[in-house]
């Protein structure tokens, strides 16, 4: 097998890791809202998690500013 066809089959191999992942947490999502939660509490859990390990520390400030960026704007909508 040539370079070119393992390039293609891990490409098409990481498309299907997102597709499921992608579906997995479409589903999640469902229970969790059914349950209370909230997308920025998921964002909140993410981010926590994520400060726990060094090579996360970029993430972690633009993570901390998504989840203040989907609260005001849930709270803009709230007032409209």
């Amino acid at each position: 097998m040539d370079l070119e066809s393992i390039t293609g089959i891990r490409h098409g191999l990481q498309d299907c890791r997102r597709d499921g992942l992608t579906q997995f947490l479409n589903e999640f999502m469902k229970v969790l809202i059914a349950e209370g939660y909230t997308f920025e509490d998921l964002l909140d859990a993410i981010t926590n998690w994520a400060s726990e390990k060094l090579e996360f520390e970029d993430v972690v400030k633009h993570l901390e500013e998504a989840e203040q960026k989907v609260r005001l704007s849930r709270s803009q909508s709230l007032k409209s």
